[in-house]
């Protein structure tokens, strides 16, 4: 399985106890978090468009060379699963997302369904007071597809393992128009709608 971090501000010292295929794109102020790290396995990239760019990056630059199964995560990865729970599962070749099986639940805000997917109210809450600049076009190309969700699925952190076939439901210029909706700030509102419908997207 290959495995893809993004990382910012971290050193992920975990993921050498681990035997992974692994490569980093990292956004972090300095180089000093990753300095000994194999150098080779790191891509220093420009810190806009949070982790969401740097899997759509690895995504379009790999597309017609696709892995049978990739992991598509950000390096601080325990923040969002524990390692407990992840060590359960990081061996799936199916689609999986990775995140803990206790977060806490409010209704009406958030539940977990029955299979254990975490489900958060589809208001778009989370935009209040980030900007955004493309909200309208990102509706056009994947907004209507999932209208009329009440709850949507939602694996917070974004991290998930990935069949190709998965990734393959969706052209290549589709993930590059997604980019595209984020290349101008470090957090834009669009990567916050784009991580709530991954689930979606490669389900």
């Amino acid at each position: 399985m290959k495995v893809i971090f993004s990382n910012y501000n971290f050193t992920p010292n975990w993921i050498k106890e681990y035997n992974f295929d692994y490569h980093i794109f990292d956004r972090s102020d300095s180089k000093e978090f990753l300095k000994d790290f194999p150098q080779d396995k790191i891509t220093y990239v420009k810190n806009i468009g949070s982790d969401i760019l740097d899997k759509f990056d690895w995504i379009i630059s790999n597309y017609n060379n696709l892995p049978d199964v990739v992991l598509l995560s950000k390096s601080n990865l325990f923040k969002y699963i524990s390692e407990e729970e992840f060590n359960l599962v990081k061996d799936n070749k199916t689609f999986t997302p990775l995140h803990t099986k206790h977060h806490k639940t409010v209704m009406p805000i958030a539940y977990y369904r029955e299979d254990g997917m975490y489900m958060e109210k589809n208001n778009r809450w989370f935009l209040i007071g980030v900007p955004c600049r493309f909200v309208n076009e990102y509706d056009k190309l994947i907004g209507n597809k999932f209208k009329g969700q009440e709850y949507k699925p939602f694996s917070p952190g974004s991290n998930y393992i990935l069949p190709k076939e998965n990734i393959l439901k969706h052209p290549k210029e589709f993930y590059e128009k997604l980019r595209s909706f984020l290349e101008y700030e470090i957090y834009p509102g669009e990567a916050f709608l784009i991580e709530r419908d991954l689930y979606n997207i490669w389900s």
